[in-house]
């Protein structure tokens, strides 16, 4: 039988003069964030915006640009308030998810009004589009 036998340890050098180099690596992130409003075509108050109303409305957006592929693309609602709506989607869709929602139009429930997405902001890096937008306004706190 092999006898094992245990490493040394070394010690740290303590007398180095130079400063260690530091290198940090960001990689693109597996979401990307996008920030959107509801608009109306006529200018009279609306009751807020609800999850299963946004999800619909995205949902028409995405399949009308792209078919069948557009309502593949995961949607993750992060945030409802108002008329505004904070989604995740994958990065790679990043392009097609803002193209898609900021050309769609679409009709009210009832038929009465159009309605289409603006898009207000977008990103790879939510903080950025939270500060963009003002922190306080973005989380309600």
């Amino acid at each position: 039988m092999s006898k094992i036998t245990p490493l040394k340890k070394r010690k740290a050098s303590t007398s180095s003069s130079e400063p260690s180099e530091l290198t940090v690596v960001v990689r693109r992130p597996p979401f990307s964030y996008v920030h959107l409003q509801l608009r109306y075509s006529e200018n009279i108050p609306r009751p807020p915006l609800d999850i299963l109303t946004a999800r619909a409305y995205l949902t028409s957006a995405l399949t009308q640009f792209l078919g069948l592929a557009g309502a593949a693309i995961s949607v993750d609602i992060l945030k409802v308030e108002a008329q505004e709506v904070w989604i995740r989607v994958p990065a790679e869709d990043l392009s097609a998810v803002v193209a898609a929602v900021g050309g769609w139009a679409g009709r009210e429930e009832d038929g009465d009004c159009e309605v289409g997405w603006q898009v207000r902001a977008y990103g790879d890096w939510l903080g950025a589009l939270v500060k963009a937008g003002g922190e306080k306004r973005a989380w309600g706190d």
